[in-house]
């Protein structure tokens, strides 16, 4: 079945299902916009469900595909910046339902090219090399959960950075680049000594101490709520659990008789665990309160008003209830293996068995119901129930991938004290030793978080063991120049000086000190500003013409200060890896709490080798296009509320743009990568439009009235007699200040009364 589910044309492209989840109740003709209503296919390749397929090709012993699935994460799905998407097609692009982060599928690729022998392989380690770096910079929590729901310190996702940076740490040896496995290695000892201290809670009410789902901010013993999504309730943190702390112990990095791991399966056992006519089962996670047992699956719900009818599909609403995962009956039984209980981990292995369809299809889900009939021929198959046993298959997909990976390695492990597929390198470290004891390390500079740096380098001082080897990645986060390290020894007092390169946008500082086998950690963020560059285009525009066509009014609120929308220069600068896209305002006062709040930025560009082009705005509402001649081959958008728009005209968004808005210099900077974006030039063309942000508008765009209101923008002042006065405020151009080539007046180009209203580009001379 695994090797099934490998795509034939894109070797190692294993995908997450041969099945549609709930394919029956979803129509796959609707398509408003053009886009589907619910993208709904597992026929695409996930990160975390390939890393599971590959251990079961691992230890199955086919070297062949667990290497080639390693080189399709690698060479194909892997981002410019070194994360791996959630998602991507078979070729490796991004799916269109892609979306939301998730460390643990960055870590994973890293970990299977280590162990599928790929660790000496000269053109992998940069790509490798990109993946561990984006750990170090965004570790231990960004984004979002395995369950791909919730962001905050997940024990899952950490045991995932962690064996996964160990892994880096084995193969930058292998490839000769001792400071880098310095740093990963410091950086894993850090998590694996910081995880309980992020997940393990002390105030919850089910046992002294036991293992959260995650805590959203660090600290699990905070009264901190989350609403669980997919139709379920709001919950306090410390009462919602899941079994995914076993991941510690699979991998490697506590012992599987640790004492809370132990107390952590006797509350999950209390919460979370069925009995089903095939043998035990396990929700993904949910508290003792009724109705927080998960979301996601067919509907079975005592009150029908909350989720009817009985047995309706997922899909229909994205509400349902969750069933027991035969997945986790597996992980379970490789925890029963490790604690030497052949016996349960054998009848687990049983039970997901018989959870199975008749052809040996492992499902996502089980009912744990009362046996439920199908609904009647002829029923609506987005309400009607397909049919249900209980302990048989649920109604998401079948088979799922990782189910039968997991089926796969449970089988070749049984007999054994540990999981077929757990890393020696990880267990070695942690799990067979005890965590490496910490070596001191203290920052003194930079002093603080989010530090503005005006050059290129800051200057990292701190104390350390005598003689400790201190090494520092700087790791530019909003753009995609490459992280650079430098290395120091401490003096024989410990104090240590190094000067760390920075470039422009935010640049996480990550420090390591390791001295007789011991490691320390620290971390600091810096902000850069652009240095070194060269101005490509360099365009004024007059102080005071934030007004339109000439009538325009601010909104009457105190929050849209006067100059707001007022847009005074325009450059394009490069460098080695990036393109910078800076506009200068007359003022840039934070509003609502975000320094770019009022404001909405759109770049319209064209390259001139570029085939493909469009003249129109970004949306149809704004009430305004670009001229022919000016036709844009790509659009870039930028506003505080949202990650910034970067489009082709021929449909495609690369990735990797960057937005920052400083309050001290007045500029909005969009940075983007020069691979991707290509390197501006003679002739090339940009359209600059300025105007107010409001999400809640469907063009993200803030309105008119006739005149201003708190909120929105005035076509005239109070008392305005010019004839534009009277026009439908709906109709008029959402442009407040535009960029205009020589001899062209901006009053005369946004006057919507001679006809619609076209814009120019100036020109890279």
């Amino acid at each position: 079945m695994l090797k099934a589910s490998e795509d034939k044309t894109f070797p190692g492209a294993v995908v997450a299902s041969p099945a549609s989840p709930w394919g029956q109740a979803v129509d796959a003709g609707a398509l408003p916009g053009g886009k589907p209503v619910y993208f709904g296919s597992y026929r695409e390749v996930f990160a975390r469900d390939l890393y599971e397929a590959f251990t079961g090709f691992l230890t199955a012993g086919d070297l062949a595909t667990a290497r080639a699935t390693t080189r399709f994460l690698l060479e194909r799905q892997q981002l410019p910046d070194g994360r791996l998407p959630r998602n991507s097609l078979l070729n490796g692009r991004l799916a269109p339902d892609s979306g939301g982060d998730q460390l643990d599928e960055t870590a994973y690729p890293i970990l299977m090219a280590h162990q599928s022998g790929l660790g000496g392989d000269t053109t992998l380690w940069p790509r490798v090399r990109a993946a561990a770096d984006f750990l170090l910079a965004h570790g231990p929590a960004y984004g979002v959960e395995r369950w791909e729901e919730q962001p905050g310190h997940s024990p899952s996702t950490i045991a995932a950075e962690i064996a996964g940076l160990v892994a880096a740490g084995e193969i930058a040896d292998r490839q000769g680049d001792r400071a880098r496995a310095r740093l990963y290695r410091a950086t894993a000892d850090h998590f694996a000594r910081s995880v309980k201290e992020w997940t393990v809670t002390t105030t919850g009410p089910y046992a002294p101490r036991y293992f959260l789902r995650l805590s959203r901010g660090g600290d699990p013993d905070a009264a901190v709520s989350y609403g669980l999504g997919n139709g379920g309730p709001t919950e306090d943190q410390r009462r919602v659990v899941d079994a995914g702390f076993l991941e510690l112990t699979r991998l490697g990095v506590l012992p599987a008789d640790d004492p809370d791991v132990l107390a952590g399966l006797a509350v999950v056992d209390r919460v979370i665990r069925r009995t089903t006519a095939s043998g035990p089962g396990w929700y993904r996670y949910g508290s003792d309160t009724p109705g927080t047992e998960d979301g996601y699956g067919d509907c079975h719900e005592p009150d029908p008003t909350s989720c009817a009818p009985s047995g309706r599909p997922w899909p229909t609403g994205n509400t349902g209830s969750g069933h027991v995962w035969p997945v986790l009956a597996g992980e379970r039984a490789e925890q029963a293996l490790q604690t030497g209980d052949q016996a349960t981990a054998a009848s687990l292995l049983a039970a997901m068995r018989a959870m199975s369809s008749g052809t040996g299809l492992v499902p996502e889900q089980a009912w744990e119901n009362p046996g439920l009939g199908a609904s009647p021929y002829g029923s609506d198959p987005a309400t009607a129930s397909i049919g249900f046993r209980d302990g048989g298959p649920a109604g998401s997909a079948s088979p799922l991938t990782w189910a039968q990976a997991q089926e796969v390695r449970l089988i070749l492990s049984l007999g054994s004290r540990r999981p077929a597929e757990q890393p020696e390198a990880v267990r070695e470290r942690y799990a067979a030793h005890g965590l490496p004891a910490a070596s001191p390390l203290t920052l003194t500079s930079p002093p603080a978080e989010g530090g503005t740096i005006a050059d290129g380098s800051v200057t990292v001082k701190g104390t350390a063991a005598p003689g400790a080897l201190v090494d520092v990645e700087a790791a530019p986060v909003d753009v995609g120049a490459p992280a650079r390290v430098v290395s120091v020894r401490a003096g024989a007092d410990g104090a240590f000086t190094a000067r760390a390169p920075i470039v422009f946008g935010e640049v996480v500082l990550t420090v390591a000190a390791t001295s007789d086998g011991r490691t320390g950690y620290a971390r600091r963020s810096v902000v850069g500003d652009i240095t070194g560059g060269t101005t490509v285009l360099d365009v004024t525009d007059p102080e005071g013409d934030d007004d339109g066509p000439g009538t325009y009014a601010y909104p009457t609120a105190a929050d849209f200060r006067p100059g707001a929308f007022d847009l005074r220069r325009f450059q394009v600068i490069t460098d080695a890896t990036t393109v910078y896209l800076r506009a200068g305002l007359r003022d840039l006062t934070p509003t609502f709490g975000n320094p770019l709040g009022a404001q909405l930025l759109d770049v319209y560009v064209q390259d001139p080798a570029a085939a493909e082009r469009s003249a129109q705005a970004a949306f149809p509402q704004r009430n305004h296009r670009i001229a022919e001649e000016d036709a844009w081959s790509q659009r870039v958008e930028a506003q505080g509320f949202a990650a910034p728009v970067w489009v082709t005209a021929d449909g495609r968004g690369p990735g990797g743009a960057a937005v920052r808005a400083s309050e001290a210099t007045r500029t909005i900077t969009v940075a983007l990568p020069k691979a991707s974006f290509g390197t501006p030039g003679p002739g090339w063309r940009f359209a600059v439009v300025l105007t107010g942000q409001d999400g809640y508008t469907a063009d993200q765009a803030r309105g008119f009235a006739a005149t201003p209101e708190p909120y929105r923008f005035g076509v005239c002042a109070e008392g305005g007699g010019a004839p534009l006065c009277a026009a439908d405020p709906g109709t008029v151009p959402k442009a407040l200040d535009v960029l205009t080539p020589p001899g062209v007046s901006q009053a005369d180009e946004l006057n919507p009364l001679p006809g619609p209203v076209t814009l120019h580009a100036v020109a890279v001379p």
